[in-house]
């Protein structure tokens, strides 16, 4: 027989029996003849103790007592740290899945795709060779080279840098952004997300008509009033026939497209407005164009911002109105002579917006200057009468240099009045007397035969203001004709201003008048009125309210309803052309319409 040991099994080492011993093994005294089973307790620190479980029995009155074998020496004891476990916090019933499933929902949320028509900020992480490539939030998003390019076709942006764009597809392909709605997949459903969503859209006007323009956008047709295709009127709409360009959708009812691109523009003007007023100050040189001429003065464009030239600031020469020097459309340079920034909380509401003064007069020669440079005391001048003053006569020497021939100055005797001497046009000749540099005096003495009489104190074309007479208003004339019928709501009449206070604007027709409160002129919070409708302005309004004499008048009221007008015409041209009687022709003669045109 061999005397290798057997190897202890996994019953024996739990029992602590030693190798080869375990079906000898003899159970302690105290365990003979129980019949339960026998089980092993680990106890903390490595201790093993031994224990057979007793069936129950009614009574334990006579239950033998239990042995349990000594415990072998303890080891070493590793402390475990106090605290919360992990496993406190996952309960009994989950299973790993669910635990797999709430720790992804945790650390992964749902990414919510943006809608289309939605406007986004992205910025560029690649470039392609026709796509760039835009994180957007969470997402990634793809936009057309083309798109980002500015008026040269040159690309501008590069890695790392913004952009803005609406969403115009989250299909299979991705996202993909579009800064307007391709004319490619103009449809009405999509111009319909258009108007609700405020993307832009490309479309190329096909011909205009009396109430506006046509325009097809892909494969529909279009149309845009009169007052909305331009900031102001131009009076040139025939030159845009041909052309492609941004409009903003206003209405969409079944096949009937109504545009705006005034709406365009004026968010172009907005942001270079706000870009320039950073770069201005009071003495910068600007080039603009004339916009509106007032009695008071003329408009111009700066490129986003609006300044006054007033009248006085045009030209160096007295003028009688601001048309004799500029006129709607001219280009001129300016400088900035005063700057006033609003006061939101002024009660004079036309300060409550930015003032920008502008001068043609300060980028002209100054006449008086050269002037001084030619002329010497003693001279003998020709000039030209131009007013009569109680004081004096005032006498045109150059084109902005006045010279002042003093009442005293102008006879050997005594006269009431300048008009007992001169009148305004007369070609005089004169001495000059004294030349004041400072404060531009030419004082001159009349010379009559060639001998100069009296004496006299003069001034150049900057006398003073309380020299400058101011023409008196005549009152209108009474009309005589009869009364007209006295007007309805929703009737629009056309009259003249004659009245202009901070609320609101008076107009005068047939005999009646009328109040268009300043929240119906159409114009912006805090306007100062007086300076937009000069008196005497003719103004097209619609009547909105009569309370007894009382007439309530809308100007944008009005131009709604033209503009509505316009629209109902141009769909019953459009059906007559059909001849179904309501439908809007297709497509077919988009084709039609641009035969002969030069597209850009």
């Amino acid at each position: 027989m061999s005397d290798k040991k057997p190897l202890p099994t996994f019953g024996d080492v739990m029992m602590g029996v030693p190798a080869g011993q375990g079906g000898q093994a003899k159970a302690p005294e105290a365990d003979k003849g129980k019949k339960g089973p026998m089980v092993v307790v680990k106890r903390a620190g490595g201790a093993v103790e031994t224990k057979r479980l007793e069936p129950e029995k009614p009574s334990t009155k006579h239950a033998a007592a239990e042995v349990v074998p000594a415990a072998p020496a303890p080891k070493a004891v590793v402390p475990v740290p106090s605290g919360p476990s992990v496993a406190d916090d996952v309960h009994e019933a989950e299973s790993f899945a669910e635990m797999l499933e709430k720790q992804g929902k945790d650390a992964l949320p749902a990414r919510k795709l943006p809608r289309v028509g939605e406007k986004l900020k992205g910025t560029i992480f690649q470039l392609g060779a026709e796509m760039a490539f835009v994180t957007v939030g969470r997402h990634e998003a793809m936009i057309a080279l083309d798109e980002l390019k500015d008026e040269e076709g040159i690309l501008r942006l590069g890695v790392g840098q913004e952009v803005e764009a609406h969403v115009i597809e989250t299909g299979a392909k991705g996202i993909i952004l579009s800064k307007k709605l391709s004319k490619s997949a103009a449809s009405v459903h999509m111009l319909a997300d258009a108007r609700a969503s405020g993307i832009p859209v490309e479309g190329i006007v096909l011909g205009v008509n009396k109430g506006g323009i046509e325009v097809a956008v892909g494969d529909v047709r279009a149309f845009c009033p009169s007052s909305q295709i331009d900031v102001r009127p131009s009076g040139k709409v025939e030159e845009l026939i041909g052309q492609r360009l941004m409009f903003r959708v206003t209405e969409v009812k079944d096949r009937n497209v109504v545009l705006s691109r005034r709406a365009i523009l004026e968010e172009e003007l907005k942001v270079k407005g706000e870009a320039l007023k950073k770069e201005l100050s009071v003495g910068k040189v600007l080039k603009g164009r004339v916009v509106s001429v007032q009695a008071f003065g003329a408009f111009v464009d700066l490129g986003g911002l609006e300044g006054l030239i007033p009248v006085s600031e045009l030209s160096h020469t007295r003028i009688g109105h601001p048309s004799e020097v500029v006129k709607m459309g001219d280009a001129v340079e300016v400088e900035i002579i005063r700057m006033e920034q609003a006061d939101p909380h002024s009660p004079d509401k036309s300060k409550r917006k930015d003032r920008i003064t502008l001068s043609m007069r300060a980028r002209m020669e100054d006449p008086f200057k050269v002037a001084m440079n030619e002329l010497k005391e003693g001279q003998i001048v020709k000039g030209k009468v131009v007013r009569l003053q109680p004081f004096g006569a005032f006498v045109e020497l150059r084109p902005g240099v006045d010279g002042l021939v003093h009442i005293s100055a102008m006879s050997d005797r005594r006269i009431a009045h300048p008009r007992d001497v001169l009148k305004v046009g007369d070609e005089v000749e004169a001495k000059v007397e004294k030349l004041d540099a400072e404060d531009k005096r030419i004082a001159l003495r009349l010379v009559k035969d060639g001998v100069a009489v009296g004496e006299g104190v003069a001034t150049s074309s900057s006398a003073p203001a309380e020299e400058v007479g101011q023409a008196a208003t005549a009152a209108p004339a009474a009309d005589s004709k009869p009364r007209a019928p006295r007007p309805k709501r929703g009737q629009i009449v056309v009259g003249k201003v004659n009245r202009v206070e901070p609320f609101g604007v008076f107009i005068e027709w047939d005999g009646f008048v009328g109040m268009i409160p300043a929240s119906e002129t159409g114009t912006d919070r805090g306007t100062d009125l007086k300076r937009t409708f000069a008196m005497g302005k003719e103004l097209k309004a619609e009547v909105i309210e009569i309370n007894g004499e009382k007439l309530k008048l809308s100007l944008t009221q009005a131009q709604r309803s033209e503009e509505r007008a316009d629209l109902e015409a141009w769909k019953a041209q459009e059906s007559k052309k059909s001849g179904s009687g309501g439908g809007i022709k297709g497509f077919g003669t988009l084709a039609d319409k641009l035969k002969g045109l030069a597209l850009k």
